[in-house]
């Protein structure tokens, strides 16, 4: 028999003592499972007369004996007394008709709390007032102004619920807000810890005492080139002719690894960071700044502990021999890649003799295979107050080839010099294009790989064996990028298709230098492959076989990871700064070109100020849906038959911008570019052009009309019309009959199947095929 329900004295009295869940109350009391949901029942009932209530937590508790019907009726009184204008939402068609072409779906308004957990909002344009949606947190501070959007009612047919937009709310914060806000949100560290900090105070100028065993390059010309305004300087390079002829080449790195010991907390305060991130307005070092600025950092005029690799080249500056060892440099040039142009055109020798050498060593790059890919990297602009003013492309300088050739030998030698001693060296491999991705790019780009010197069933495999060249793949995509030119989307195209270059503790070669071995040591203050890779150089006896402190594999998987995420969030700094500049200027139109295609949208990129944005299908101006072809990488209306690709030149207009995710939406208003002409199938002809042939035959005499129409006027009939259901069902019947009589026929007397005629090669002849 089953248990009687509790009377609702019995469960006001329960929840006097604390509020709980349905499933507590009904333990309580002793309720079977099977009578839950008539349990639930009398729950509602008791909420819908006002004696209990139920929270955000779907607990119950004791209620003000108000019903929820009074409630309602109330709230809309009270709406109608301050608020006179209809605050109902329209109709689904009247909502069509009614739409502003310049209205914004995000709303400005007042918030105000109406109860314990019920709040409202004031909308500041019109002065209507908006029920906030059911929240477990409160949706803001009495009276705070917020952006809200709304959306229909789930349980009122005829009402709206709002919302808050936290994407719009970063349109009212200031520049050191967002600049903040946007760090917390990167997970970027904020400082050292308290050890670390003292252990680095302890930490001296380098003296007579730290020189100990090193060799002295302090009477060389010593070159350090760097940006302007760049405060850690790891690098600096010596040239010397020789007397023979030849030349002998010094790269000299910061000696980090003699004052960072290995598993220190320091040590390890750097490999979790694995980098120096660097952003417009700032950068997050990876190591402290008296370390990185100042110690460890070679200034002019001062002495410091570097770690040298010294290389003898011949007279075309092939590598005779290298040694790497620990030193004493004192650097004589401090100077930008600027002033070292400068500086070449007055004619100094110590540049002249480092323009020399690169040229020549990028001549031995360029034989043995080259891939130079041109792409701009842009930096941000900042007015006095420090707000973004304008984002501008970064130059480049010439200098810039001539330390990028030191430094790319210089890791050379570094990968080969670990592989001889057999150390447990951290290299930089990057593997062959897969052949998906080859081909991806193939049906997108056709005109990439016109005359292309390979074919693509000749690619093979992406790796062979231990080494990631491929001379195949590497002359297609030589041939790529001399097709792609000094057009950015294809080269950017271009890199998507190639793999993401990372850190191993083998070997495997790097396909876009075309090199076997390379490695990562010329940045040790910003970058810890190559910190790890001066301790394995400094390594000697039984240091060799010495456990580390750290497994090298998994250092390799750390610092490859936060490679990927510290590239991210530098992409997405500049992108801040763009939507801080552009935030004045929703509602402005810009010419825009389309720079991507993608299942969600377009995106599209403006030049004045320089900005990327996404264009939501929804967004294209007219009533037109738009579906994606990946195949072609383009997106078409369905009605219009209007197409967007890559490098289409449109109008657009700035709907709305997030600075603090550096997110910025545009609608497109007009396509500039005009729509490619279809290609025709082979054979096919113009309606028009097949009519003007047709006319100028007839006039010239090749065209005559019959006068009468021959037996054939049959098939006038419908019954015979091509494409008519009666001609079709004719057609079948007559085939079953016939097919009916020839098995009829194909059989003899006896029952047996008559032989088949064949021709003189076995085969069936010319009347028995079909």
């Amino acid at each position: 028999m089953a248990q009687r329900l509790p009377s609702e004295e019995q469960i006001i009295a329960i929840l006097r003592d604390e509020p709980m869940v349905g499933s507590q109350l009904r333990g309580a009391l002793g309720l079977p499972k099977k009578q839950k949901m008539a349990f639930k029942q009398l729950l509602a009932d008791m909420v819908e007369r006002g004696l209990l209530k139920r929270t955000s937590h779907k607990e119950y508790q004791l209620g003000d004996g108000e019903s929820l019907e009074e409630k309602r009726e109330k709230r809309i009184k009270k709406i109608a007394e301050q608020y006179p204008e209809d605050n109902r939402r329209p109709a689904a068609r009247s909502r069509r008709q009614n739409d502003k072409e310049n209205e914004t779906r995000v709303k400005r308004g007042i918030l105000h709390q109406i109860g314990d957990e019920q709040w409202e909002v004031h909308e500041i344009d019109t002065g209507k007032v908006y029920e906030m949606c059911h929240r477990r947190q409160a949706p803001g501070k009495e009276g705070e102004t917020i952006s809200f959007t709304l959306y229909p009612h789930p349980k009122l047919k005829h009402s709206y619920l709002a919302k808050v937009d936290r994407s719009a709310e970063a349109l009212n914060m200031s520049w050191d807000e967002v600049k903040t806000k946007f760090m917390e949100e990167s997970n970027l560290p904020k400082d050292f810890s308290p050890a670390i900090k003292k252990f680095v105070e302890g930490i001296k100028e380098p003296s007579a005492k730290d020189f100990k065993g090193r060799v002295d390059y302090r009477k060389l010309d010593v070159l350090c080139i760097d940006p302007d305004g760049a405060m850690d300087h790891d690098d600096a390079i010596s040239v010397e002719r020789l007397p023979k002829g030849g030349f002998k080449l010094g790269v000299h790195i910061a000696d980090v690894s003699y004052y960072v010991p290995e598993g220190s907390d320091l040590d390890e305060e750097a490999l979790e960071r694995s980098y120096t991130q660097y952003l417009p307005w700032t950068a997050v070092p990876m190591l402290p700044e008296k370390l990185s600025s100042g110690v460890c950092s070679l200034h002019q005029g001062v002495d410091r502990c570097a770690f040298t690799c010294m290389m003898e080249l011949d007279k075309d500056a092939n590598v005779l021999s290298w040694d790497f060892h620990r030193s004493i440099v004192n650097v004589s040039k401090g100077i930008t890649y600027r002033e070292a142009v400068q500086m070449m055109e007055a004619g100094d020798d110590s540049i002249k003799a480092l323009a020399e050498v690169t040229a020549l060593l990028k001549k031995n790059r360029t034989k043995e295979g080259l891939l130079e890919f041109k792409s701009t990297e842009y930096g941000c602009k900042f007015n006095e107050a420090g707000e973004p003013e304008k984002i501008v492309p970064r130059e480049s300088d010439e200098s810039n080839s001539w330390v990028e050739e030191c430094m790319l030998i210089a890791n050379n030698c570094c990968a080969k010099e670990l592989s001889k001693r057999k150390l447990q060296g951290i290299y930089r491999i990057h593997e062959a294009p897969d052949t998906k991705d080859i081909m991806e790019l193939y049906y997108m780009y056709p005109d990439l790989f016109k005359d292309a010197p390979v074919m693509l069933r000749d690619l093979g495999k992406p790796r062979s064996g231990d080494t990631n060249l491929n001379p195949v793949a590497f002359k297609l995509y030589q041939h790529l990028v001399k097709r792609a030119g000094d057009d950015e989307t294809l080269m950017n195209r271009i890199l998507r298709s190639m793999q993401k270059a990372h850190y191993d503790s083998n070997s495997f070669g790097h396909f876009a230098l075309n090199w076997q071995d390379y490695s990562h040591f010329t940045s040790p203050i910003r970058r810890y492959a190559d910190l790890w890779c001066h301790r394995e150089l400094a390594r000697k006896g039984k240091e060799i076989n010495a456990e580390r402190a750290n497994s090298v594999i998994e250092v390799c998987d750390l610092i490859s990871a936060n490679e990927i995420k510290n590239m991210k969030v530098e992409r997405i700094s500049i992108k801040v700064c763009s939507c801080w500049i552009l935030k004045s200027r929703i509602g402005d139109d810009f010419e825009a070109n389309v720079t991507g295609i993608e299942e969600w949208g377009i995106y599209v990129s403006i030049a004045d100020p320089i900005a990327e944005g996404l264009v939501r299908f929804r967004d294209i101006a007219g009533d037109d849906f738009y579906v994606f072809n990946p195949d072609q990488g383009l997106a078409f209306g369905k009605k219009s038959g209007r197409t967007f690709r890559r490098g289409d030149k449109v109008l657009v207009r700035l709907l709305r911008v997030d600075p603090l995710r550096g997110q910025a939406d545009f609608s497109i208003i007009e396509k500039l570019s005009s729509e490619p002409k279809k290609r025709r199938r082979q054979g096919e002809r113009d309606v028009n052009e097949r009519a003007d042939r047709a006319a100028a035959a007839e006039a010239l005499g090749y065209l005559s009309q019959p006068d009468e129409i021959d037996d054939r006027d049959d098939f006038d009939e419908p019954e015979y019309r091509a494409g008519s259901r009666a001609a079709k069902r004719n057609r079948e019947q007559r085939r079953k009959a016939a097919f009916a009589d020839r098995n009829e026929g194909g059989r003899n007397s006896g029952g047996k199947p008559r032989a088949r005629k064949t021709d003189a090669r076995g085969g069936r002849g010319k009347r028995g095929r079909r």
